[in-house]
């Protein structure tokens, strides 16, 4: 059994270049964060470990939840503005790097961009999770393994419905055309970020990736827009649905 955690970065609402301010973000990104059941408590512990080393070494405390939109630019936790802006910085590439180097991980991504897809708004959610979903049974079918995916609690309703006609479990029986998902069973379940480690590492992997394909010119003096390349690209599954650097984009 092979168990997917996933958190995204940005919202899957509209996004209006000639109102930027008024409206959703200009991207949509989903990371799942892959682990077999087997190595499940092997890998938490390896999580843990870097929690607390960066709790013993008085840079965020180990029941904060690591979240990285908010460590970066803070307004509810205060825990993240005694820390400085490089630090904040450096202790998001160490985390990418704890995953990277362990190759128990394994990593989905999916990005849309609203500027250039040709997708409606109301597709992107639903779009997304289709292609996360091909990639991961894609992954499971060469296992030949099971698996089942946790969200954070955003979206539910939406989510649930959509997988239930992915998977062809709805009680209305509805399916949709042209996709098959045979090794992912049942319904996703849902989690708080801040109670799943694993969700906050999927939403490590999510804001990582926006730094390297949306950039801002300010931040990379950071080195922001390097991390997920240097650092998570050796554990990112090469799916058929994804570019050549292991990336799927719609």
């Amino acid at each position: 059994m092979y168990f997917c955690y996933v958190d995204e970065s940005g919202d899957c609402g509209m996004f209006d270049v000639t109102k930027p301010k008024e409206t959703g973000s200009a991207f949509f990104i989903l990371a799942g964060i892959i682990v077999a059941a087997k190595n499940w408590r092997t890998t938490l512990g390896t999580l843990k470990a870097f929690r607390k080393k960066i709790a013993r070494e008085g840079f965020l405390p180990y029941d904060v939840e690591f979240h990285c939109a908010e460590m970066i630019d803070p307004h509810k936790e205060k825990a993240f503005t005694s820390i400085s802006i490089p630090e904040r910085w450096k202790l998001m590439e160490e985390y990418a790097e704890t995953l990277g180097q362990n190759m128990a991980f394994s990593l989905i991504t999916v990005v849309i961009d609203k500027t250039k897809t040709s997708l409606d708004p109301k597709e992107y959610l639903t779009t997304a999770i289709t292609k996360l979903y091909q990639a991961f049974d894609e992954f499971l079918k060469a296992k030949e393994n099971n698996g089942i995916l946790f969200f954070d609690r955003a979206n539910e309703s939406t989510i649930n419905t959509h997988v239930r006609k992915l998977l062809g479990t709805g009680a209305s029986g509805e399916s949709i055309p042209d996709v098959r998902i045979g090794w992912v069973i049942e319904d996703p379940i849902f989690r708080i970020s801040s109670d799943s480690m694993f969700i906050q590492s999927a939403d490590l992997a999510a804001y990582t990736l926006k730094e390297k394909e949306f950039p801002q010119t300010s931040r990379k003096k950071y080195n922001a827009d390097r991390i997920f390349q240097k650092k998570l690209s050796p554990v990112c599954f090469k799916s058929k649905v994804a570019d050549d650097d292991g990336i799927i984009r719609t």
